[in-house]
């Protein structure tokens, strides 16, 4: 029929746009038919496209984290309705979950508006990510003083007054990565050097973890990891790096085998051996696979989970996965798990794309933050590594966690809008060769990041 031999059965094509000559020297996008970009003056390797619809790798960012935010604040509620109906999750919704929401999402959108570019600074001191490590250090021995920090099962991780608590550590994430990001910057020519390059920087980041590590392991280990990544990125010597491999192992042995009277290495034990004390150690582990297991594979429907009722510990916090899989089933663990491997890819690809240090550090960094973040809580909730106190980005319940993740992921948008833009005043054309891999060392220098202008 005339009217049908225009529309076919298949699912249209989804891809990265790749690297194809239009004649003009600019990009035409992979399509198949339909090779026509309805917004010409943005490049097409900077698109994922979804025929007919063409969402830049920074607005694809914002609707991945509106869907992580918006699963959150609907099964936080779940959570805490303790009621088994769904009528019980939405009639409490006019509460501090839905501020937070409202106030990451605004966050995210004000920072995604700025140039990420001020982050910088005009020398390593005047960078804001200096101030946001001296604030971090602050905060995380405010923690400790009587009256100011707050002890919430066993752990002393947070400081306020009456209802506003902050947790200094969700500071940390983003200050170190701008931290890092701006030195490596700023004395590129200098990293390579012993004394006048690696022992400062180790020295900063050498604090903030002591300080992080005594209440907290598992975030320790998260940052550690990722500087450790950033420091191969700014071209750290190899012999610098091994250094650190001692002091990691004496702290890992510290924290874990020195005191097996710990509740880190009870918890360890555990881990192995979780039915050895099924109502102490145990008890987190095997009430987090039996709430998996009691969802099957369709789940219990929203808001009729069972083992959230007084069984599941920190169900809506650390566990909040487990939730997930019990009234929400497999399409709702493998939706989530899908969110974030979305996420992740998408902030690759922007590392990838960026042509300053600063940039693609700021967006490696970012991305594996909240990538391992969340590989980290979904391997404790199935018991695949010991438990550990850390959430599940934008879902787990804690303002301070959206609210600081949305800003880092506001930081991120920021680095592709302003590459993107860089891209049109140059015509389309990148003054390097775009990397598909691992991130890697650009050749444009601080100059060139400071003299680019406002986007």
């Amino acid at each position: 029929m005339p009217f049908m031999k225009n529309i076919s059965i298949w699912p249209t094509r989804v891809s990265w746009p790749r690297r194809q000559a239009d004649g003009g020297g600019g990009i035409l996008p992979r399509l198949g038919l339909h090779s026509t970009n309805p917004r010409p003056y943005v490049t097409a390797r900077s698109r994922f496209t979804i025929s007919p619809l063409h969402l830049s790798l920074d607005e694809l960012l914002f609707l991945i984290t509106a869907a992580l935010l918006a699963i959150g604040l609907v099964m936080v509620q779940s959570a805490d309705a303790r009621l088994g109906t769904v009528h019980g999750v939405w009639s409490g919704f006019a509460n501090k979950n839905m501020i937070h929401a409202g106030i990451a999402l605004l966050a995210m959108v004000l920072v995604w508006r700025l140039d990420y570019r001020w982050l910088l600074g005009k020398n390593i001191l005047r960078s804001p990510g200096v101030w946001l490590v001296g604030i971090t250090v602050l905060l995380l021995v405010a923690v400790f003083v009587p009256g100011i920090g707050k002890e919430v099962n066993g752990a002393r991780r947070w400081v306020g007054v009456g209802a506003l608590q902050l947790q200094p550590s969700e500071l940390a994430k983003l200050g170190l990565v701008i931290f890092v990001s701006a030195y490596t910057a700023h004395r590129r020519s200098g990293m390579l050097g012993f004394w006048k390059g690696f022992v400062p920087l180790m020295a900063a980041l050498g604090v903030v973890l002591l300080l992080v590590v005594k209440e907290d392991f598992g975030t320790t280990v998260l940052l550690a990891t990722v500087c450790f990544f950033l420091l191969i990125m700014a071209g750290c010597q190899w012999w610098h790096l091994s250094l650190l491999l001692p002091p990691a192992a004496a702290g890992v042995w510290l924290m874990l085998f020195h005191n097996k009277d710990s509740f880190r290495y009870r918890r360890l034990v555990a881990f192995l051996d979780p039915y050895a004390d099924p109502k102490g150690v145990g008890y987190h582990l095997i009430q987090s696979l039996l709430t998996i297991m009691s969802g099957g594979f369709w789940g219990r429907g929203l808001g009729a989970g069972i083992q959230k009722m007084g069984y599941l510990p920190e169900d809506n916090t650390d566990f909040i996965f487990a939730v997930i899989c019990e009234e929400l089933g497999f399409f709702g663990a493998f939706m989530v798990i899908a969110l974030f491997a979305m996420f992740v890819l998408v902030g690759w690809r922007i590392a990838g794309r960026c042509q300053n240090i600063f940039g693609k550090m700021i967006a490696f960094g970012i991305t594996a933050i909240i990538g391992l973040q969340a590989a980290m809580n979904i391997a404790v909730v199935t018991a695949s590594m010991p438990t550990k106190g850390i959430a599940l980005p934008l879902i787990s319940s804690g303002g301070t966690g959206w609210i600081m993740m949305a800003v880092a992921i506001g930081v991120l948008m920021s680095v592709e809008r302003v590459n993107r833009r860089e891209e049109m005043l140059a015509g389309g054309r990148s003054e390097t060769p775009q990397s598909f891999g691992f991130p890697v060392l650009p050749t444009r220098g601080v100059e060139s990041i400071q003299g680019g202008g406002v986007a």
